[in-house]
């Protein structure tokens, strides 16, 4: 697998907080799977899929549904999984905390646990885009051509709050911070925040903590297989295992336990790049 994240465009830092492409093809890495368990992330993601379609198996479908060349990923909790194909190509633009709610300008509870083709959100330009990426040189050209369409799209975008500030805190300090001492950063009552954030993040801003650990916990997994859930949740900030396991069930539909080494080194471990 070949992979590669970038840092965006200094003017789009507050939108953006990575774009990430990253290859693999199946058809040359014996022993590696192309099921991958995606479970649910505190990113929000605009995905161009430039190779194979992905195909996606969400909890209660019988079977998988193949997506479009790119897809908008809107606020889960819930695990899914994919198909990725036999030649996977993918370019994600993982967005800052409130930075998808900025540019499609709706709440994103109204697009919870749901995925949507780009073009129903932001025009058939996503064609002519998608098209140039295909095109391009080499990985640069493909971050520059996001980059542009982007910046284009700055001076539309929705402001930047005190309370985008306040989730920025969330996220940096992994999930442990006060729900008070972040609603006096967001210079909000503590109602008013929990308002803000479901319009912004889709969810209550406790629920998006907990997201965060329990993202953060997966992805040190899958960084380091051989490291023991203790030690992983003991460095995710959690206070119990119990709370540990809880948190688990509800995003990943499983318990640790479930996942094991093996399973882990073949996989593509998607996590250490979709930060």
């Amino acid at each position: 697998m070949k992979s590669e994240i970038y840092k965006p465009h200094p003017a789009l830092q507050d939108l953006v907080n990575c774009i990430s492409i990253y290859e693999v093809d199946f058809t040359k890495t014996q022993g590696l799977s192309n099921i991958y368990r995606f479970v649910p992330a505190y990113q929000r993601y605009i995905i161009f899929y430039l190779e194979d379609p992905i195909k996606v198996l969400k909890p209660g479908n019988g079977d998988f549904i193949t997506k479009s060349v790119c897809v908008t990923i809107g606020p889960q909790d819930q695990a899914v999984t994919l198909d990725m194909g036999r030649r996977h190509l993918a370019l994600c633009i993982a967005f800052q905390p409130s930075g998808l709610h900025r540019l499609l300008k709706i709440p994103m509870s109204e697009i919870y646990e749901q995925d949507f083709d780009t073009r129903l959100l932001l025009g058939n330009e996503i064609d002519e885009i998608s098209e140039r990426l295909k095109g391009a040189d080499n990985w640069a050209h493909m971050v520059s051509i996001i980059e542009f369409y982007l910046l284009k799209k700055v001076s539309l975008l929705k402001p930047v709050l005190p309370v985008d500030k306040a989730m920025a805190a969330l996220v940096s300090t992994g999930g442990n911070i006060t729900m008070e001492e972040l609603a006096s950063l967001a210079c909000l009552s503590l109602r008013q925040f929990e308002r803000k954030c479901t319009e912004r993040l889709g969810m209550p801003p406790k629920q998006y903590a907990r997201l965060i650990r329990f993202c953060k916990a997966y992805q040190l997994k899958e960084l380091f297989p051989r490291k023991t859930w203790t030690e992983i949740a003991y460095n995710s900030g959690y206070y119990d295992q119990m709370h540990f396991i809880r948190d688990f069930k509800k995003f990943a539909g499983i318990t640790p336990s479930f996942i094991h080494e093996d399973e882990l080194r073949n996989t593509i471990r998607l996590r250490k790049i979709m930060v």
